[in-house]
């Protein structure tokens, strides 16, 4: 998981200052939302790092039949691929798997939550469908969608979270997402967890050192 000590947040003013009334605090709020967004792009990486990827998925696509195994396309390839019409709405990864004589091509969709609101998970939906229609002529396998949420381990709650707007079983859980990669889920969240006992240190200490904060907790502690 990312370090919130590491976080550079690109803002930090504005909304959380005026929402606490200390731009101390608001800074502090603006590297926690900063280490959370990092956080979902590390758990990106870790997972093509994980998975054999494909290097030239253009040239892969040409091939009617894959070799035997898991092969991974995450969203950079899919962005340089030109037989690919993707109308600058890719998903996070394709996932191309053979076992026995079965090709299917799984798309997918990435996310750390499972909550959205109703016109974003309808825009979501709409693009993950919308880029498989464009491009099914071009992809010789039988097609997938995925929405995975990675912390989530119940299908109901990540259909519930999208508002149904998605089908039910397109909802992924995280474990299931491994399952699909043939990678361990376990060991993937316990190096996501391991940062987490120096994020709990770091905010308490810089907490403290707000004046403000420090008196109030003093107080309430009497």
């Amino acid at each position: 998981m990312a370090r919130l000590r590491d976080a550079k947040p690109k803002n930090t003013s504005g909304s959380y200052e005026r929402i606490f009334g200390n731009a101390e605090l608001g800074a502090l709020a603006s590297k926690i939302q900063s280490a959370v967004i990092t956080s979902g792009s590390e758990l990106e990486a870790m997972i093509v790092a994980a998975v054999p990827n494909i290097p030239d998925l253009d040239a892969f696509l040409e091939q009617e039949i894959m070799q035997e195994g898991v092969l991974l396309a995450p969203k950079i390839q899919i962005k340089r691929s030109t037989t690919l019409d993707f109308a600058g709405s890719e998903p996070d990864f394709m996932v191309f798997k053979r076992r026995g004589s079965v090709q299917t091509c799984h798309i997918v969709e990435l996310k750390d939550g499972h909550v959205f609101d109703t016109k974003k998970a309808s825009a979501e939906r709409q693009a993950m469908h919308r880029f498989i229609e464009r491009n099914a002529q071009h992809i010789q396998y039988r097609f997938r969608a995925h929405f995975c949420a990675f912390n989530q381990d119940d299908r109901q709650a990540i259909w519930n979270g999208f508002k149904r707007r998605i089908a039910l079983d397109e909802a992924m859980t995280g474990r299931e997402f491994c399952d699909l990669l043939e990678i361990d889920y376990d060991s993937i969240v316990e190096a996501r967890r391991a940062d987490g006992p120096d994020n709990v240190e770091f905010l308490l200490s810089e907490m403290l050192n707000i004046e403000l904060i420090r008196r109030r907790i003093l107080e309430i502690l009497g």
